[in-house]
């Protein structure tokens, strides 16, 4: 485990350092895909063994606090389509009404163990949130949604070329939601997963390995807004 936070920690800091470099332009599409291919496998091999544990223990801090909350994009997608969470992805997504949001949210993750990575914002926090939790090497992703005209949307946050963040705004027409049990956990999930499924993924039932939700979802589009990310 401390390996391969040395190695993890290691691979930031080299692509942080690498930053000042004027030849980073030249020599960038060289090593950072290896770079992210070897961060990969090591968080990918982390989530397969202490992803549902994680998970969890999420679910208890959230449920104490009385948060309404849901599975969504590739957490939702695993367990609706392979009953499990997914063998190749390294982080868990829930979904939050915006309406919700509350700083009781980061106590109750961080009383059970959490700490905070990052939280992004779109004007203030008002407009698009988003924020990062990480416990024994998994991520947790909370995707806040706003209630809009015909559905709801949420917000993604992808690298630009130059290594901005764009801002993404995901629309979804499902806003109502059902309870089911999982592996003896009772999870709240779109009403119409199907739906919610294809509005994202397309053909869903098909694995796709190199997806990229920030970049792949079908259902979202760049909007002109910026966002300021802060981190932890």
């Amino acid at each position: 485990m401390k390996a391969r936070h040395y190695l993890l920690s290691g691979i930031e800091r080299l692509k942080k350092m690498s930053d000042g470099w004027g030849i980073k332009r030249v020599i960038k599409p060289l090593y950072l895909p290896l770079l992210l291919k070897v961060k990969f496998l090591i968080l990918n091999k982390n989530f397969k063994m202490k992803g549902k544990s994680t998970m969890l223990i999420a679910l208890q801090a959230l449920d104490e606090i009385g948060l309404f909350y849901w599975i969504e994009f590739g957490t939702l997608l695993g367990i609706i389509r392979d009953g499990k969470l997914i063998d190749h992805d390294t982080d868990l997504d829930f979904g939050v009404l915006l309406d919700d949001y509350t700083p009781h949210i980061e106590k109750a993750l961080v009383k059970h163990g959490f700490r905070k990575i990052h939280r992004i914002e779109v004007d203030e926090g008002r407009y698009g949130l988003e924020e990062s939790y990480e416990l024994n090497g998994v991520t947790l992703d909370l995707f806040f949604f706003s209630k809009v005209e015909g559905g709801m949307h949420c917000h993604l946050f992808p690298n630009s070329p130059e290594g901005s963040r764009l801002v993404r705004e995901c629309f979804t027409r499902v806003t109502t939601f059902d309870k089911i049990t999982w592996q003896g956990s009772v999870l709240n999930i779109p009403a119409d997963p199907a739906q919610r499924l294809t509005d994202t993924y397309g053909d869903y039932l098909i694995p796709r390995k190199d997806w990229h939700t920030p970049t792949s979802a079908l259902n979202s589009k760049i909007i002109s807004r910026s966002c300021n990310t802060a981190y932890y």
